[in-house]
């Protein structure tokens, strides 16, 4: 063997041996992609799973705020059939304009102590 033979042959080990260690990084940096990629998929189906269960929220919501307001407008409805509250309903207006516990008793039929409290009661939010 000559030495222009043996020095490429050197050359030619030198090459290889430089390169594998660039090779193992890029083999090790393409198993970090592709674990990436896995996390990424992972991550975007657990994402389309919570909008999922956004939007049937949302949905119930709707129909919770939906059956609150028939009850709300059921609940006005007895309430305009109950003579209680009718009478309830006069005696505050009466107290905001003035009324005395004599005139809550005698014209909407309250008893003292109930008169007494709608006054305390409806005279400090007015």
């Amino acid at each position: 063997m000559n030495i222009e033979v043996t020095i490429l042959i050197l050359a030619g080990l030198l090459a290889v041996i430089v390169q594998v260690p660039v090779w193992l990084k890029v083999h090790r940096l393409d198993l970090r992609v592709k674990q990436r990629e896995a996390e990424v998929l992972s991550l975007q189906d657990d994402l389309r799973a919570l909008c999922a269960g956004a939007a049937g929220v949302g949905g119930h919501v709707e129909r919770m705020e939906q059956q609150l307001r028939r009850l709300a407008e059921r609940q006005d409805q007895l309430d305009l059939r109950d003579p209680v509250s009718q009478s309830y309903g006069h005696a505050i207006r009466l107290v905001q304009k003035g009324a005395s516990v004599e005139d809550l008793v005698s014209e909407c039929g309250l008893v003292r102590g109930e008169a007494e409290l709608l006054m305390r009661l409806h005279r400090l939010s007015a």
